[in-house]
């Protein structure tokens, strides 16, 4: 079964990176009265988490209209990372979704994907068979659920952007990243 973290709703949501660039970690954060929600995350999720969420919220905007009171004051400091950035586990899968009712967008943030599941079950399978079972964990891994309001959401994706863009500059040629020491372009071979 799932160890589940439900958040609802978030008084903070942020995305960003802790490091120098080119060793940096990346991460997205939530907080919730005196509990802090650290998920390590990959570079390009960040950056596709947040241009999924701004064209999740335009879609959204079109069917359910936001309130003017809504998009709330400036959030730039809350998206931000706060200390300790110790991450709870590693999110593989991430999705948007929408509660009308409340006006509350869901970030949810998987451990383990379908297909990791699969694999685990036909491992649990394969080890009952042989008669291993008891070394198997049936653990389904962590799922953190946060609610949070479209301007949270906006701004943790501004802010996600913004630590992406803060990298390492892009070399012109080839477009990999290049360190400040230097760098082997491929295309000069």
């Amino acid at each position: 079964m799932a160890d589940v973290i439900e958040l609802d709703p978030v008084e903070t949501l942020g995305a960003g990176a802790v490091g120098v660039p080119g060793q940096r970690a990346f991460y997205i954060q939530a907080r919730k009265d005196d509990v802090q929600l650290t998920v390590l995350v990959e570079k390009e999720q960040v950056a596709m988490l947040a241009t999924e969420a701004l064209q999740f919220l335009e879609r959204l905007a079109g069917e359910f209209p936001e309130d003017p009171g809504e998009h709330g004051a400036s959030l730039a400091f809350e998206a931000q990372l706060h200390e300790p950035t110790v991450p709870l586990f590693r999110a593989r899968l991430i999705g948007l979704g929408y509660d009308p009712a409340r006006r509350l967008v869901l970030l949810e943030l998987r451990e383990r994907t379908p297909e990791d599941e699969e694999a685990a079950e036909a491992e649990a399978e394969a080890a009952s068979e042989s008669g291993e079972s008891d070394l198997l964990p049936d653990d389904e891994g962590f799922v953190a659920r946060l609610y949070a309001s479209r301007a949270q959401l906006r701004a943790m994706a501004a802010h996600g952007v913004e630590a992406v863009a803060s990298g390492r500059p892009r070399c012109s040629l080839c477009d990999f990243p290049m360190d400040p020491d230097g760098h082997i372009c491929p295309r000069w071979n």
